[in-house]
């Protein structure tokens, strides 16, 4: 991995290369850990939008309930692990994800959540061993906490997003969606930290345009992008639990900005409509970090042009609810 990066998609300060070559070599080492999820075509018109050809990548069945798999075990693979293990915060994804890793690779691990991780996430990180600690208020109050575990006792600090071993790893999923579907011109994801984005961004690199969908009230790409770097946003909403850090990442916005990288803000409204589409029409689950790429396109925040063929990313599906309200 020492090929350097195409240009507009920099290498992280480790050395690491982020691009699509590291992403195809990253996604043969991650292969036997992860499953191939599905896609499903469909026309846009059957979910009650205007006719066009759309694709589903369901990612919501992946290991541990989301995309976070992937770079969990791009970490856990790519890196040294000393004997103290790992040590994650996250809003709750990426710490199931960190724990079923860490469980599968028999490696220590040690996970801060903040107070609003939902039920169904922290139920998660319980359920495969991992030591949980639920603290602050938000992501950056169980990030603090994380860092200072990880600096009195050694264990490696596993980054739900800035870090080039976790993009490598979420890059994989458009390694799988470009050869499930090669004729997607567009992908829709959610934006948090930038993780996801950034991947799916490198692993195109260039061959389609990607787009962030991420909540009005957590608008963390938006806000870097109308500044020129990452800036504090607000950090709220229905989402807060999977799309809420406050900050995109340094190295995420890097390369979002550097492969000319599109924000698209939903609201609330838009996401619990967009999980109850989800439901209804296709009797699949996602919860509501997971629904807001989707809520992107059936609010009409976004809108395909002629010949344009979206690919959404379906990111999770960590809930308890089933039935929304239908």
């Amino acid at each position: 991995m020492s090929t350097p990066p195409p240009a507009g998609i920099p290498a992280a300060d480790t050395g690491t290369v982020v691009n699509r070559q590291a992403i195809q070599s990253t996604e043969a080492l991650l292969r036997p850990y992860l499953r191939l999820t599905p896609v499903v075509a469909l026309d846009a018109a059957e979910l009650g939008l205007p006719p066009g050809p759309l694709v589903l990548k369901l990612e919501q069945l992946q290991h541990s309930g989301s995309f976070k798999a992937r770079g969990a075990f791009a970490n856990l693979l790519l890196r040294d692990i000393p004997p103290a293990g790992v040590v994650a915060a996250s809003g709750g994804n990426h710490g199931a994800a960190v724990a079923y890793a860490a469980r599968a690779r028999g490696i220590p691990a040690r996970i801060y959540v903040p107070e609003v991780s939902s039920a169904a996430k922290i139920s998660r990180i319980r359920a495969y061993g991992a030591d949980l600690v639920v603290t602050g208020a938000s992501y950056a109050d169980a990030l603090a906490a994380s860092e200072e575990w990880a600096a009195g006792t050694g264990a490696l600090p596993v980054h739900a997003f800035d870090q080039a071993e976790t993009i490598l790893g979420a890059g994989t999923l458009g390694t799988e969606l470009a050869a499930q579907a090669p004729a997607v011109t567009t992908v829709l994801a959610s934006v948090g930290g930038g993780g996801l984005l950034a991947g799916i961004a490198a692993s195109y690199a260039g061959q389609a345009k990607i787009v962030g969908a991420e909540p009005e009230e957590a608008p963390s790409l938006t806000a870097a992008l109308r500044a020129g770097r990452p800036v504090p946003a607000p950090a709220g909403g229905l989402a807060a639990d999977s799309l809420a850090p406050r900050q995109l990442g340094t190295l995420t916005y890097a390369i979002i900005s550097g492969s000319a990288g599109q924000a698209v803000l939903v609201s609330d409204d838009d996401i619990r409509r967009a999980q109850q589409l989800l439901w209804d029409r296709l009797r699949l689950v996602a919860e509501p970090g997971g629904a807001a790429a989707l809520a992107a396109l059936a609010s009409g925040r976004y809108r395909p042009g002629p010949g344009e063929t979206v690919a959404v990313v379906i990111s999770g599906g960590n809930t308890t609810a089933v039935d929304f309200g239908g």
